[in-house]
């Protein structure tokens, strides 16, 4: 039995503070440091991390002594996947060493779990388009913590807020990106000629990670039906190959051109100013007086890269 006069003090800390704030389920870096007074060496010896409730969470050795202090290494322990505060404790049990019997000790560290939060991204949304007529968009949704998110929904809702469509997310993200992932959706023009601000909304999804919800505003314009069709062709002026996905505008009409680089707007007659712009290339800009059918071929060079070197 160990004496009573061989009983030694101890003290816990955190070597470096634990993140005030993590995403859920994310991984937390820690490291505890265990001392003792009479600068015992306690390398072996074992630091417990323990849940609000009591639960041992991970079992780490104290590895290294550097007078008076004891370390673990830096350890991974995984948040919670429920958002909310914790309060979380390094114990060190008492233990016996060569005949000295250490004392308990803990130190306690606190932090808040978040959600994860989404964004929503809508594109390919024509406008004008003939009202009380159907035409498709695309939605994404991405998590900050590029959590998968396929066959999840993602709802439209119209200008009172009724929801008009819904869609669901597919398996692969959007070519490019990290954890978009995305979806077409189908939806009707409203039968009133004018300009209407819809919205697509992802709600909280059940996931064993916590998420918030988002929600994303889009705009469009309904018109009468158009008389004549505009077909743009976008190629590079070099290469002669065509260029896809160029924003093609004539105000108020708007399109993207396709894998063969081409797009096709339907307008009313009269005098529009055509505007095109591509990623990486310089815009191009003509007056088109439309009287009919109209064929246009543009030819775009790459922006020249600024020399910054002088």
């Amino acid at each position: 039995m160990t004496k009573e006069s061989q009983k030694h003090k101890t003290s816990a800390s955190m070597i470096e503070p634990a993140p005030a704030a993590l995403y859920a389920g994310s991984d937390m870096a820690l490291n505890v440091q265990v001392s003792c007074p009479s600068n015992c060496n306690l390398q072996g010896s074992k630091v417990t991390i323990t849940s609000d409730d009591g639960a041992a969470i991970k079992e780490i050795e104290l590895v290294s002594f550097g007078r008076p202090a004891n370390e673990t290494d830096e350890f991974i322990v995984r948040a919670p996947t429920k958002p909310g505060e914790y309060t979380w404790t390094a114990v060190f049990a008492a233990q016996e060493q060569e005949g000295v019997l250490h004392e308990e000790c803990s130190t306690s560290f606190s932090f808040v779990v978040k959600p994860h939060t989404t964004s929503i991204a809508v594109w390919d949304v024509p406008s004008p388009i003939v009202f009380n007529t159907s035409f498709t968009i695309k939605v994404g949704v991405q998590c900050s913590a590029e959590c998968e998110l396929a066959a999840k929904e993602v709802a439209i809702h119209d200008d009172t807020g009724v929801r008009v469509a819904t869609g669901t997310l597919g398996d692969a993200p959007w070519s490019d990106t990290g954890a978009l992932y995305w979806a077409e959706i189908d939806l009707k023009a409203p039968s009133v000629e004018g300009y209407y601000t819809w919205e697509a909304k992802f709600s909280k999804p059940d996931m064993e990670l916590g998420h918030e919800g988002s929600c994303y505003p889009f705009g469009f314009r309904t018109a009468t039906q158009p008389d004549h069709v505009v077909t743009v062709e976008v190629l590079d002026k070099v290469t002669k190959t065509p260029i896809k996905r160029s924003d093609v505008i004539l105000h108020p009409y708007r399109g993207y051109t396709d894998e063969r680089g081409v797009a096709m707007l339907t307008v009313p007659k009269g005098d529009y100013e055509l505007y095109i712009m591509a990623a990486e290339k310089q815009s191009f800009q003509t007056t088109l007086n439309v009287a009919g059918d109209v064929a246009v071929r543009a030819e775009l060079l790459v922006v020249p890269v600024e020399d910054t070197s002088g």
